[in-house]
């Protein structure tokens, strides 16, 4: 959820400027009967993206199709990536730049049309990059809340500063927020490579897959968007040090009650900007981050007798680990029937299988994985093992274990 606040905060406030310098422009140069078109143009804009989203959503993409995850996955980052270093590129002559085009605009057509494409680039990323988190687990209604949540704080942001109540450094807002999207960006791309490796369309390593594996888990992008949240906070708060006092020096006594008013005005908003921020990314990521269910047991130790391991089997449903010398076994048991296999994915490092109540969780990337495919092999599916089983135990060769875990 915390991760489409962020995006759509984010995007929606570059809409938001878009829309705001367009209208302020046509106000000075005596043209605000022409407002409306802007208005048209931004809100069918709004049509398109969320008929996008049908569009996408229409297509019953699979998210078991690890080939279109990684390929919406790396759309979405190169997305962020691109537009983010545009808007680096642009911020210091963003304001410019758009009038400059308005100025050019001759026609009501021409106010309706950029107006849409400004304001659709931004709904088309935003779109793209909420379909990506669907593909990796999040639900469509903490989609929708981050989404909203996310609009909401963009909206709150236009009446608190773009409409001239608390302004804020815009310059220094886009590139704190740039930085940390362009880290977004990465974790986006490392997310798509992961489903690559999965599917053995790229080659990986243990070590690539514990960079990969770190970038691609909920918890890593959840961190980044709070850090992003974090730091607009941070950008209001420190203009709000950076502020001096209002010059009273030769006003009336009215005028400096005013100035002393709007000043404290702005400060006061300000703070209370800042304090919603913080609150939403304390709110929101303390459940991502901390409140973790996956269960990870602690491997109960065996030994070989005749070169056999003999495990115990349960058919209480779960996750169940056994450690022999520096090799782990696992037996997954769902609906009473035990399935078994090395506590060993086929392309990360050897950390294991935690169990969230359904399915198995890799340890280093956080890949669910169903336990009905366990005894599948390839990607993050745990490493298929040889065995016998009876009525109240499984059978391993102790060979069996090592060739596997070699693999």
């Amino acid at each position: 959820m915390i991760e489409a606040a962020g995006i759509t905060l984010r995007e929606s406030i570059e809409a938001i400027l878009v829309i705001f310098i367009m209208v302020a422009y046509l106000k000075k140069t005596s043209a605000a009967h022409k407002k409306k078109y802007v208005y048209s143009g931004a809100l069918m804009a709004v049509g398109a993206s969320i008929a996008l989203a049908l569009i996408l959503s229409g297509i019953g993409i699979n998210p078991e199709n690890e080939f279109v995850e990684g390929i919406l996955f790396f759309t979405a980052g190169i997305l962020v990536a691109g537009l983010t270093l545009w808007m680096m590129r642009h911020a210091r002559h963003f304001k410019s730049e758009i009038e400059n085009q308005l100025g050019k605009a001759s026609s009501t057509l021409a106010l309706f049309g950029i107006a849409f494409i400004m304001v659709f680039r931004e709904g088309a990323e935003t779109v793209i990059f909420l379909q990506s988190l669907l593909l990796r687990g999040t639900s469509p209604a903490e989609s929708f809340l981050g989404g909203v949540l996310g609009i909401g704080l963009a909206v709150l942001f236009g009446g608190v500063f773009l409409r001239g109540t608390a302004k804020i450094n815009l310059r220094r807002f886009f590139r704190v927020t740039a930085a940390i999207l362009i880290v977004l960006a990465i974790e986006l791309v490392a997310n798509g490579f992961h489903e690559f490796f999965e599917l053995r369309v790229l080659p990986s390593t243990e070590s690539l897959m514990t960079v990969v594996g770190f970038l691609a888990k909920d918890s890593t992008g959840a961190s980044i968007i709070a850090l992003m949240l974090l730091a607009i906070a941070g950008t209001v708060l420190y203009d709000l040090i950076q502020a001096s006092g209002p010059q009273v020096t030769n006003l009336s006594p009215a005028e400096r009650r005013k100035a002393k008013y709007d000043f404290l005005k702005e400060k006061y908003m300000k703070v209370g900007l800042a304090s919603v921020i913080t609150a939403l990314m304390v709110t929101l990521l303390t459940p991502a981050i901390i409140a973790s269910d996956v269960a990870v047991p602690t491997p109960v130790s065996i030994q070989a007798e005749h070169e056999v391991l003999t495990i115990p089997v349960t058919r209480q449903d779960g996750l169940h680990r056994y450690a022999f010398d520096d090799k782990r076994v696992m037996v997954a048991v769902q609906d009473s029937q035990p399935h078994v296999a090395l506590d060993y994915c086929y392309i990360c490092p050897p950390s294991g299988y935690g169990y969230d109540g359904e399915r198995l969780v890799c340890l280093n990337c956080a890949a669910p994985i169903e336990i009905s495919t366990v005894g599948n092999p390839g990607g993050c599916n745990p490493r298929v093992l040889e065995y016998e089983i009876g009525d109240d135990s499984v059978h391993v060769s102790v060979e069996a274990v090592e060739i596997a875990w070699g693999k």
